[in-house]
């Protein structure tokens, strides 16, 4: 570990070892480690990170500690890995403690997506670091729905529950809850239960820009999937090559990203488009231009129904909800601008911009 710092200056490594035996021997109990390229990169990137763990294949029965994020072209980007003895409160604490300190850094309203693993709530808790304002805590939408089906066990509660966790409006959201209650009280009770700003997308003020599950957690882990039977010593240079190939695909395409002077990356460009096709089906029906508050109507192809939306472009808000979870203005926020002739790209937040993701 010392030859990775000495080699890779501003690489961040921190352990903890056990008391000594009666030898005077010491037995490594947690080790972190961070690269510097990915703590800077993190700092333009959304704050969200998404943590979770897995067991390595080994005889002890150690466990792996991964931290991700994305990127502005919605690439995985490694945070932070840890290699802790066991997944409990201490080990959790001590984890989040080297995060907060080496890799956040004192960046407020993060949102942190993990599973409801005892050990992680109570460490959370406990922190001040992680409490508003300085960071918001928020469940794996995935895991809220397994942990559901394993105690109810119908798929058709099973998708209503990731129909309630996964919709944008609060509206949709309580028909949908009331549709979970017509099957039982008690699997209403079940969800009523849980904190609805920690799993809902509804209700989560936009923090998740729209990510719902640890995905791109488990992604990451599946990539160290083969070097969990290694010892320690080799993952970690495994991390350290995969995290060098990670950057270096990072770096082709902020190069092809300056060369073709986009001023999205294509991923971002994609989703700005679709909703830009949604547009060419609304209409707007009135626009005050002291409150820059307007009524958009849809009307979806091949249907009767029309539908109202209420935008506000002063405030990046559509009662759609869809433009606040995930940054990029909504189809009725696009027929609104072009209303009043506004370019819709002034409203995209500034991570997804080219020159944020070229750092």
């Amino acid at each position: 570990m010392e030859a990775l710092q000495k080699y890779n200056q501003g690489t961040v490594v921190e352990c903890l070892h056990k008391d000594p035996n009666v030898l005077g021997m010491k037995t490594l109990k947690y080790v972190f480690w961070a690269f510097k390229p990915c703590i800077d990169a993190f700092q333009y990137c959304r704050l969200v990170i998404s943590v979770d763990g897995t067991y390595l294949y080994t005889k002890y029965r150690y466990k792996m500690l991964t931290v991700v994020t994305l990127d502005a072209n919605q690439r995985v980007l490694p945070l932070a890995y840890a290699i802790v003895d066991e997944g409990t409160f201490n080990s959790w604490n001590w984890f989040l403690q080297m995060l907060s300190t080496y890799v956040i850094r004192g960046r407020e309203d993060v949102c942190f997506i993990s599973d409801r693993h005892p050990g992680i709530i109570r460490s959370v808790e406990r922190m001040a670091e992680f409490q508003p304002p300085n960071a918001h805590h928020h469940f794996c939408v995935r895991h809220v729905v397994s942990n559901f089906h394993s105690r109810y066990k119908n798929v058709t509660l099973k998708d209503l529950c990731w129909q309630a966790g996964a919709h944008v409006r609060i509206r949709t959201f309580e028909k949908i809850m009331e549709e979970i209650k017509k099957y039982s009280e008690d699997t209403h009770s079940y969800l009523d239960a849980i904190d609805k700003t920690k799993w809902t997308l509804s209700h989560d003020d936009g923090r998740r820009y729209g990510i719902l599950t640890t995905n791109i957690s488990e992604c990451m882990n599946s990539v160290l999937k083969g070097a969990r039977r290694l010892p320690i010593s080799a993952l970690v240079r495994f991390t350290l090559t995969r995290t060098a190939k990670c950057l270096y695909k990072r770096m082709e395409d902020v190069a092809m990203a300056m060369e073709s002077k986009k001023m999205w990356p294509d991923e971002i460009l994609q989703k700005y488009h679709k909703q830009q096709r949604l547009a060419l089906n609304h209409s707007v029906q009135m626009y005050d231009f002291q409150t820059q508050t307007t009524s958009v109507i849809t009307i979806a192809p091949g249907k009767s129904r029309v539908r109202t939306f209420r935008v506000k472009l002063s405030a990046q808000e559509c009662s759609c909800r869809q433009w606040k979870s995930d940054g990029i203005p909504c189809s009725h926020a696009m027929q609104a601008c072009k209303y009043v002739n506004i370019d819709p790209t002034n409203f995209m937040k500034s991570y997804y911009s080219t020159s944020t993701y070229t750092g």
